[in-house]
């Protein structure tokens, strides 16, 4: 399993319905470092889903500065499978960060 992450505003063409538009796309990660994540957030990554982007980054903020300040306690967590690392884990979630501080209004859409 993995996690697709990307961010979705709607926006209004003039037409009968607003047209929903992924202003970002985070990519692919591994689920297999989801433990690092729900540990740096306080709640699973998947709990993201549906919620404002500007709504999402303190927390994603913290986290992410919790994860670059104990390397030693998340590298700790890399699964011996060799599928998803700290590293990994750490870039995903600050690119997601990144995304919501430049997109606030945006939607996070999270699929695992």
């Amino acid at each position: 399993m993995s996690y697709d992450i990307s961010l979705h505003a709607q926006i209004d063409t003039g037409g009968p319905a607003p047209i929903d538009y992924c202003v970002d796309d985070i990519g692919n990660y591994t689920s297999n470092v989801a433990p690092m994540w729900t540990e740096a957030l306080g709640h699973r990554l998947a709990d993201l889903h549906g919620k404002k982007a500007s709504d999402s980054s303190d927390a994603l903020r913290q986290a992410v500065t919790d994860m670059r300040q104990r390397p030693d306690h998340y590298r700790a967590m890399n699964q011996p499978n060799g599928w998803g690392d700290y590293d990994g884990a750490l870039e995903y979630l600050s690119e997601l960060h990144l995304a919501c501080l430049a997109h606030p209004n945006a939607e996070i859409r999270i699929s695992h």
